[in-house]
């Protein structure tokens, strides 16, 4: 899957669905999932502001986020690489979108 080099990502404002702002808790909880399923090498913690869900392996660190069209993306933070996960929004649940971070994460190294 191509990354998404030109897409700009609002930090300040997240998707709202049904006039309530997505939690940035939810990513870390799908981010702590994701752990489960990569293995314990990996080590998950909360972005800046609650926002976002970070990983982090080998001084790779990847940020889960969602973007202002309340997509799911998965950056890699190292070389800037960043794709939107396929199959899950900002209304998933944390184990689809850790799910999908498992099984994409490798595309971005």
């Amino acid at each position: 899957m191509p990354t998404d080099r030109t897409h700009t990502f609002n930090w300040t404002h997240l998707p709202f669905d049904q006039g309530e702002p997505t939690p940035g808790s939810l990513l870390l909880t799908a981010a702590q999932r994701a752990v489960s399923l990569l293995g314990d090498q990996w080590g998950a913690a909360e972005g800046p502001g609650g926002r976002t869900g970070h990983l982090r392996t080998d001084h790779t660190v990847f940020t889960i986020g969602v973007c202002e069209a309340g997509d799911v993306f998965l950056r890699n933070d190292k070389i800037g690489d960043v794709m939107h996960l396929p199959h899950v929004n900002a209304n998933s649940s944390p184990d689809d979108i850790a799910e999908q971070v498992a099984e994409y994460i490798g595309e971005l190294y």
